[in-house]
């Protein structure tokens, strides 16, 4: 069995190691400009083909203040995780609505609908959140409820 190290460097940088802090507002790119029923999020892309070469995961995590809310949507291509680390709020998964509080996950499975939305009208809800299956947003897929409504399906 292998060990961690600790007679030898420790790095602090590394090509596939990722800070949250490196991903604030106005930082890097923000795959979710132009997205609809992105609501008052702070999206922040921490893992992901481009930022570390991920080829099938993307692992991120949003900060949905007060009113914030990301609407009713689904990936075609990729099934997703979304852990509450503080806060509170609703959690659409498929056809229920579901009660989040901090260290509660959820599972959606690939082109389920699914979104959420913070429920206090004080505090900032975090949740981190990662995808299977595809490796940036554009792979994964996003249509709207909406969008699919629209169109017949």
């Amino acid at each position: 069995m292998s060990k961690i190290e600790i007679d030898r460097p420790v790095l602090d940088d590394h090509p596939r190691k990722a800070r949250l802090e490196d991903f604030g507002p106005g930082k890097g790119a923000r795959p979710e400009d132009g997205k609809p029923g992105w609501i008052d999020m702070d999206v922040r892309w921490l893992v992901t083909r481009d930022s570390v070469g991920s080829q099938q995961s993307v692992f991120g995590v949003t900060y949905f203040p007060p009113g914030a809310r990301h609407e009713v949507h689904r990936h075609e291509n990729a099934e997703e995780i979304e852990y509450l680390i503080q806060g509170h709020g609703v959690a659409r998964v498929g056809d229920a609505d579901v009660a989040m509080g901090p260290g509660d996950a959820v599972y959606v499975a690939r082109n389920e609908y699914h979104g959420f939305r913070n429920t206090s009208d004080t505090e900032t809800a975090v949740m981190a959140w990662c995808y299977a299956g595809a490796a940036s947003l554009a792979e994964a897929g996003y249509v709207t409820e909406e969008e699919d409504s629209r169109a017949g399906a």
